[in-house]
């Protein structure tokens, strides 16, 4: 079992999906059939419990880790907020609001594309529920109490001088997590492709999901090249300098879907850019774990689609309630491959979708997900990292020295 965790995730899902296509040709439909032993109805199939797999075990250690993960972070920090990191955060939430208006226009232009089954009769539409209520909804969700737990353990940790030790344990867990998703997210693939296929409209369902592409695709590009631009404009330099200095980093990204694993590529594109790499490092490090502008946009857009398809009117109001949802959210996603993409059922939910409905997108989606969309988000999240912390910097030092803090 061992040797799983040297397979790449994407072969593994390739194969997961290959083989429920595979089963499905083969006319094994009685996989995503209630199991029945001796005549007695089970209420899960063989393909739903491979779903389960992931989705049954996912929520307690996403929020355990969530808790950990921020209160660990918490407590090692020191100092306030200096002038070079309110700088660099200036350019974090900047590029992360650009992003949400891009992604929230995206999904209004390509309103009409049924990039999800429709939960119940098509066209059918659900009450909406009161838009305080909604607020209410995620203000109190599950994972929003588990980011509250995690600032006040942070606070506890550091009155006990115990941040170093929790971070050690935080570290401990997200590996541990990283090799989870390893064997879950397979199985959770075979299960959602089986059930998807078991359905009449099982094949078209899922290549639909190949849709999502052209709204997805627009609002990365999009809010890359503002990105890009605002960078080339605050460094002086050309677009082509800041696309030279960037390039292996998005190709570290794209190939290991992973912000953590392109740390170093960050560095380096942060020096091409004109920052020094050791006095940048502390700012894009942070910024792998706050700095989501991808991932927001990637979270954002599956869930419009999805509370569209599951009935649900959405209106603006609804999309940026979403966006700002998926901001707060993105923080909390763990630096590893497609662990965002569980962030997704909370989030549904939270909306007014029925908790089976966004286990079941949240599936399907994780089959193309691992295939591209991910690596599409990662490189913008990473990009981001580089060019704010760049950015941040070099307002600093052209501030003159009165106004700086000393920081």
């Amino acid at each position: 079992m061992s040797r799983i965790h040297d397979i790449p995730l994407l072969l593994l899902v390739v194969i997961a999906a290959g083989l429920a296509v595979l089963f499905w040709a083969l006319g094994l439909s009685w996989l995503a059939d209630p199991i029945a032993p001796g005549g007695t109805y089970l209420t899960k199939s063989i393909a739903g419990l491979a779903k389960d797999a992931l989705f049954v075990p996912l929520k307690p250690l996403m929020y355990a880790l969530i808790i950990l993960s921020i209160g660990s972070s918490l407590a090692i920090s020191t100092g306030g907020a200096g002038a070079k990191f309110i700088r660099v955060l200036g350019f974090f939430v900047g590029f992360s609001l650009i992003g949400m208006a891009i992604a929230v226009t995206s999904y209004f232009l390509f309103s009409g594309l049924n990039v999800f089954p429709s939960e119940g009769p098509a066209g059918e539409m659900k009450p909406s529920a009161p838009f305080m209520a909604k607020i209410y909804g995620v203000v109190t969700s599950a994972l929003m109490i588990s980011i509250y737990t995690g600032v006040v353990l942070g606070s506890a940790l550091k009155r006990l001088d115990l941040g170093r030790e929790a971070d050690k344990i935080s570290d401990l867990f997200i590996a541990g997590f990283r090799k989870f998703l390893q064997y879950t997210i397979p199985l959770a693939v075979f299960g959602g492709v089986t059930i998807a296929l078991a359905d009449e409209q099982g094949v078209a369902n899922l290549g639909n999901l190949a849709r999502i592409l052209a709204p997805y695709s627009l609002a990365m590009g999009m809010t890359w090249l503002v990105i890009v631009f605002v960078t080339s404009r605050i460094q002086g330099r050309g677009i082509g300098f800041v696309l030279r200095a960037v390039a292996p980093q998005a190709l570290v990204a794209f190939s290991t879907s992973s912000s953590m694993a392109t740390l170093t590529a960050t560095k380096e594109a942060c020096s091409e850019l004109g920052a020094n790499g050791d006095e940048a490092t502390p700012f894009f490090t942070v910024g792998a774990t706050i700095n989501m502008v991808g991932t927001l946009i990637g979270l954002l857009l599956v869930c419009l689609y999805a509370m569209s398809a599951s009935g649900l009117s959405v209106g603006i109001g609804d999309a940026l309630l979403v966006g700002f949802q998926s901001m707060i959210y993105a923080t909390a996603a763990a630096g590893t491959p497609s662990a965002s993409v569980v962030l997704i059922q909370d989030i549904l939910t939270s909306q007014g979708v029925s908790p089976e409905y966004a286990s079941f997108v949240t599936t399907l989606i994780l089959t193309i997900d691992v295939l591209i969309l991910d690596r599409i988000r990662t490189v913008l999240n990473t990009q981001s990292d580089s060019m704010s912390t760049a950015n941040g910097l070099k307002l600093y030092y052209k501030t003159p020295k009165t106004l700086v803090d000393g920081a």
